[in-house]
């Protein structure tokens, strides 16, 4: 299997393990708790990825990347339609709290 495939897989296996058991248990779901346990799963991905791939390259449709560069790539792709369907689906405003203005 190739390290790109592993490294998606394993990307997608986190995020959908953070949006499926993780963020649905929070008791107040916000925006800033997510962030917050969402930084703490990005640097989880990066050691984890980092410790099998580090100093390589990865390929990005049409150019090599560092292998850091390629895990944000895919984590991003990979988060933001789970994103806003848990958004949507908890009814959280994705743009934080208002001032009321």
């Amino acid at each position: 299997m190739q390290a790109e495939l592993k490294v998606l897989i394993f990307v997608a296996a986190t995020l959908g393990f953070a949006y499926v058991a993780v963020y649905p248990r929070l008791s107040r779901k916000t925006i800033g708790r997510m962030l917050l346990i969402d930084a703490g799963l990005t640097v989880f991905m990066l050691i984890c990825v980092g410790f099998a791939y580090g100093g390589i390259s990865l390929r990005l449709p049409g150019v090599d990347v560092p292998w850091w560069v390629f895990t944000l790539v895919a984590a991003t792709v990979i988060e933001a339609p789970l994103f806003w369907w848990f958004c949507k689906r908890w009814d959280i405003d994705p743009r934080g709290p208002h001032d009321g203005s």
